[in-house]
């Protein structure tokens, strides 16, 4: 054997002892799973009392703003606005799939979309709601990407037919710290309706959550919603009462 063939077979050997390390270490659906569930267990409370701030603008121009607490327990969200003065007796109520405004200074209340606008703005009511993406959506592919110089995976995420979101998201996670970056969202037709930016990340307990929320319209380009998040404070379930996330709760309340 000549010293030519003979390098030739050792670094065809070698070549094949590492190859099935590297196939293994390329992600698969099943890491890709784990890491939207962690997303999904991580990124917020499933029960908690939280503070927010919303601005929406048309380019530089404040809109609106509006200031109001959240209370989750799994399912369910109780919305109450405190701030301007002339949406301080209005609800948002989630009980499971059903959506209500509640107005407690003529005690009636509207029936909503999960997909209708939050208050006339960019953020949609499902986007005021627990990110839950497991539940809500199917993965239909993944890929490894950048984002700003960071290594992410760009998962593909298909509704599932009692989905109250959208047809299709696509998610930014950055693959080292395991936090949401972004999600491109979609119409049933395939348009992209909005982008939707999560940053200024802070801990909280076990969790880590995006302090800012920046929504971006695809719809409507010189509109955007910045949704701030101030304070979360999470909760044992039996801290939170089943009764607050019923119309007739509400009817008690102002």
């Amino acid at each position: 054997m000549t010293p030519f063939v003979k390098n030739l077979l050792v670094t065809s050997l070698l070549a094949l002892a590492v190859w099935p390390v590297l196939v293994q270490a390329k992600l698969e659906e099943k890491d890709v799973q784990s890491l939207i569930a962690h997303v999904d267990r991580t990124m917020f409370p499933a029960n908690a009392v939280s503070n927010y701030k919303l601005t929406h603008r048309r380019e530089e121009k404040v809109l609106k703003t509006f200031a109001f607490e959240m209370t989750m327990k799994g399912n369910n969200n109780l919305l109450v606005m405190n701030w301007p003065a002339t949406a301080k007796h209005k609800y948002l109520l989630k009980a499971d799939a059903n959506l209500w405004m509640y107005f407690s200074d003529v005690r009636r209340s509207i029936r909503l979309s999960a997909r209708d606008s939050f208050m006339g703005t960019d953020a949609n009511n499902y986007d005021l709601m627990q990110l839950n993406l497991l539940k809500d959506y199917t993965i239909s592919g993944f890929s490894e990407d950048t984002l700003d110089g960071e290594p992410v995976v760009k998962v593909e995420l298909t509704g599932k037919s009692q989905t109250e979101g959208y047809a299709k998201i696509i998610s930014w996670v950055a693959l080292k710290t395991k936090r949401m970056l972004r999600n491109d969202c979609y119409s049933i037709s395939g348009q992209q309706i909005k982008t939707i930016y999560y940053t200024d990340y802070f801990e909280t307990g076990e969790y880590v959550i995006p302090g800012k929320v920046s929504i971006v319209s695809h719809v409507n380009k010189d509109r955007s919603t910045v949704m701030e998040i101030s304070s979360v404070y999470p909760k044992q379930a039996g801290e939170i009462r089943d009764a607050m996330f019923t119309l007739g709760y509400l009817e008690t309340v102002d």
